[in-house]
């Protein structure tokens, strides 16, 4: 069997990345199969799942492609060239990637990414696109390496678990950092704000809200502070002039969803209601939104700024300034939260992926993705390797999830209550959980609980909620099903 190299794990990352692939004969086989060798260690979440860390070398050059393969496929003329595209293609000795599975309803899922941009799903249910055959051959490859893996870590899984933690690039992991440090080593990411004083003062005002709420809100009155909002956002774009005469309703009109039909009455706080059901405030770019509400204050309107996307978080207090100085009744979503990164006292989360990440998906307000060492080499990243290094050393790092050796339930535990009569060994955990939900109509799962390096999960058991949190999942789904044991020896 050939080793598992880079240009194998890429085409099998390239071709499900950002879509989803049907795994069906041979590649469906092998799947199950991945599931049931990893199967030696607890899940780490829902529906079974298991993941694990892979190291993936480079492989030789030939396993890219041969010289002459390279002579009629890439620009290349020289032996010189044809070593230099190739670690283009793959820069790192290594490449590190997650493997996961999963099982629901009798189907299987497999998951691989890269921790950056490279990911691929694969369906064992009908759904996703038809995975060519050609593809077998690779998921074999997978698979004889994941069982080499196994057995090395079974040997002593706190050795891989530690490596891992010690190894695992800095650039694919979580992690945070000061804001006032991020700036010091590199200070072109301080943003330039040209009324520091001012933002400050406003973000101070609209913990809560400023100025004096509206008793009415009207289709006009709203028209009238997103022309303000929509100018402070757009004052780079050279090209739109906000000399337009126009009243506030038809520059709406004309720069937004055009939902304001004719039939509506401009000055009706009832029209308004009608005009608000859709997307109303989106400023058209980047989830920045204005919008007029009257649950801020009950019964009194307000105008909220609201950004969604961590990138946009300078550009949307600009509008917010912008509004305030208007005069405008104002509410700032997570104003203490912006007040701390305008005053550099919070930290910035560090992932490897920062495109479209929201607002509320960490308690970090901004993000930063490190480079990685051979991209310091090229000035358009505007890092050093020193200054990699100093960012690296001054961060705080979330520990990676460890392997845990999966072991089965002792058969005095009280978790075969319900079942002893049908159990004659010892079972796992997760074939409890589908036999009550089988036998039992009661389906255990769990809610997953994050905050920074601090993971968990709260149980749930048919929709009713289990406030605690368990570090592992195996624990929160203990308490569950003995939750559910005890509910249904009562209904007995």
């Amino acid at each position: 069997m050939k080793r598992f190299v880079q240009p194998n794990m890429y085409r099998l990352l390239r071709n499900g990345s950002r879509d989803e692939y049907h795994l069906a004969d041979l590649a469906e086989e092998i799947a199950w199969e991945l599931h049931k060798v990893l199967s030696v260690f607890e899940p780490c979440g829902d529906d079974d799942n298991r993941s694990i860390w892979l190291e993936v070398p480079r492989g030789k050059i030939t396993d890219w492609m041969t010289y002459d393969d390279a002579k009629e496929y890439e620009d290349v003329t020289t032996r010189e060239e044809y070593e230099r595209t190739w670690k283009e293609c793959y820069p790192c000795e290594t490449q590190w990637v997650r493997l996961t599975t999963a099982v629901y309803e009798n189907n299987v899922f497999l998951h691989l990414s890269d921790g950056e941009r490279g990911y691929a799903h694969y369906r064992g249910d009908e759904q996703g696109h038809y995975l060519d055959p050609v593809f077998f051959e690779y998921f074999e490859m997978l698979l004889n390496e994941v069982r080499i893996l196994v057995q090395r870590v079974l040997e002593d899984v706190d050795a891989y678990n530690v490596y891992v933690e010690e190894n695992l690039p800095k650039q694919i992991r979580e992690g945070r950092i000061l804001r006032k440090d991020l700036y010091r080593i590199l200070p072109w990411r301080r943003p330039e704000l040209e009324n520091k004083d001012g933002i400050v003062k406003m973000l101070q005002d609209c913990k809560t809200y400023s100025g004096e709420p509206l008793d009415k809100m009207t289709i006009r009155t709203f028209c009238k502070y997103y022309r303000v909002a929509y100018e402070a956002y757009r004052d780079w774009d050279t090209e739109e002039d906000f000399s337009d005469p126009k009243d506030d309703v038809e520059f709406y009109r004309e720069r937004h969803f055009k939902l304001v039909s004719d039939n509506l009455d401009l000055d009706s706080e009832e029209d308004f209601r009608k005009f608000d059901h859709d997307h109303y405030g989106e400023l058209g770019f980047s989830r920045t939104n204005v919008l007029a509400d009257d649950y801020t204050v009950p019964g009194k309107w307000v105008i909220r700024v609201s950004v969604g996307y961590s990138s946009q978080i300078w550009d949307g207090m600009k509008v917010a300034l912008a509004l305030y100085e208007a005069g405008a009744p104002l509410h700032v979503d997570h104003a203490e939260r912006l007040l701390a990164a305008v005053e550099e006292t919070d930290y910035v989360r560090l992932i490897s992926y920062t495109f479209h990440n929201y607002l509320n998906w960490q308690e970090e307000t901004s993000v930063y993705s490190l480079p990685w060492e051979y991209q310091c080499d090229y000035k358009e990243y505007g890092v050093t390797r020193e200054q990699l290094k100093e960012l690296i050393r001054c961060s705080e790092w979330m520990p990676e999830r460890k392997l845990k050796i999966q072991h089965k339930v002792p058969l005095e535990s009280p978790l075969y209550d319900l079942m002893r009569e049908k159990v004659s060994e010892p079972m796992f955990l997760y074939d409890i959980r589908m036999m009550m939900w089988k036998d039992y109509d009661g389906y255990v799962g769990t809610f997953h609980y994050s905050e920074f390096a601090k993971n968990g999960y709260r149980p749930y058991l048919n929709e009713s909620k289990i406030q605690q949190v368990y570090a592992t999942w195996s624990e929160a789904i203990t308490v569950g099903l003995l939750e559910l044991i005890e509910r249904r020896k009562n209904d007995i």
